[in-house]
């Protein structure tokens, strides 16, 4: 009788010694959570400070059809299969009544203009009888324009045929400044000096004489007077 009262006892008092601890002890779950919750404040609070200190505010502007509508240019064209002339004729971006972009030639041709705002890459088309040309480039400057002409006739599938500079008329000279195919420190001019390197080396490779790379640059001083 003596031994259960003493075991009873031992029960009791383990049970309510569990009890007081489970109710006194710390939650360890709840502990952790707010301990990683503080460190992800933290953390997310150390990025947005890095952010703020990397962020900078670069001024961009870009080229809109109302600064091309109205403008004229100069526009030379050397074509691949007769790369010591240039073709001379100047070009208006106009607009119709009808709100329509056309292009009208020196030889009063006309054609369409367009520019992609996005890409800042404008096309120019002269329209023929048999097909029409297409003078394209991406736009990085806003007195000079620098690209290439493709051509297409309903017996021909369309093909790159020349290069083609142009500058714009009834600009300043001061502020329109250097043509980039004539600035050395342009990325234009350094592009020219490679492809004009590569093609020296293949020619000397074929014993052939070296063609010129760009015979725009060269015999373009009219384009920059």
């Amino acid at each position: 009788m003596v031994f259960l009262r003493l075991l009873l006892s031992l029960f009791l008092i383990a049970t309510l010694g569990s009890a007081w601890v489970s109710h006194h002890a710390p939650n360890r779950a709840l502990s952790t959570y707010r301990y990683m919750s503080d460190i992800s404040l933290a953390v997310e609070g150390a990025d947005d400070d890095e952010d703020d200190e990397e962020w900078e505010y670069v001024e961009f502007e870009s080229i809109t059809e109302a600064d091309l509508l109205g403008s004229e240019w100069l526009v030379g064209t050397c074509y691949d299969k007769k790369p010591d002339k240039i073709d001379e004729t100047w070009c208006r971006l106009a607009r119709t009544e009808k709100n329509e972009n056309i292009a009208v030639w020196g030889d009063n041709s006309e054609g369409k203009w367009s520019l992609d705002v996005a890409s800042q890459y404008i096309t120019i088309s002269k329209n023929y009888v048999w097909g029409k040309q297409i003078w394209s480039c991406v736009v990085e400057d806003y007195y000079y324009l620098a690209g290439t002409v493709r051509s297409w006739s309903y017996l021909t599938a369309a093909a790159v045929e020349a290069q083609w500079q142009a500058k714009r008329l009834g600009a300043d000279k001061e502020e329109a400044g250097i043509a980039p195919w004539f600035d050395e420190e342009s990325e234009l001019y350094a592009t020219t000096e490679d492809e004009a390197n590569s093609e020296e080396v293949e020619s000397e490779t074929a014993s052939l004489p070296a063609a010129d790379a760009n015979p725009v640059t060269e015999n373009a001083s009219s384009l920059q007077e």
